[in-house]
This record gives C-alpha cells, sequence and structure tokens, in this order.
C-alpha cells in the first residue's frame, strides 16, 4: 500500500530521513535491515513512494546478496527485491 510521507514519518522518521539523504541513520537503518523476517511488516521506498507491504522472504546465503540478505517485499500484488539505497525498514 502506497502511503504519503507524512505517514511514512510517522511509522519511521529515521528511515524516512535515510531515505531523503540524512546519512546519520545509516547504521539503524542498515541493522535493521539485517534482522528482517518473512512475514514481518515494513517499509519501503520505490520509484518515488513509501510503500507499506510485508516480507516475503529472506535469505542469507544468496550469492547476490552482497551487502546485507536477498530480501523480497510484496505489497499484496506485486513483489520485488529490496537492498541497497531501498532497504526495508520494519515497522
Amino acid at each position: 500500500m502506497i502511503i504519503d510521507r507524512a505517514e511514512a514519518v510517522k511509522l519511521a522518521g529515521g528511515y524516512v530521513a535515510f531515505i531523503e539523504g540524512d546519512f546519520d541513520y545509516f547504521t539503524d537503518v542498515e541493522s535493521k535491515f539485517q534482522q528482517l523476517k518473512k512475514g514481518q511488516s515494513c517499509l519501503s521506498y520505490l520509484n518515488g513512494c513509501f510503500v507499506k507491504c510485508k516480507v516475503s522472504l529472506v535469505s542469507h546465503n544468496d550469492p547476490r546478496a552482497m551487502d546485507g540478505p536477498l530480501v523480497r517485499i510484496s505489497d499484496g500484488k506485486y513483489s520485488w527485491r529490496v537492498d541497497g539505497d531501498r532497504y526495508a525498514y520494519p515497522i
């Protein structure tokens, strides 16, 4: 589900600040990303929109997982991989 910035700030203000370029929040965002579990609700940023979704897959043993686990998230209709600058933040 796409949500507006104000709702995203209420759910995860540090994550929104990181997405907007405040890299003081990197350690928090990255550590939470490392701890995601399948079925967990999360917030992600895709194509200029904040998306509230669920984690559908976490794989720590995938060779494509360079900077953390390989994570797929889903909004119930579509699923996509998150890593790098997008991340997913548990809510």
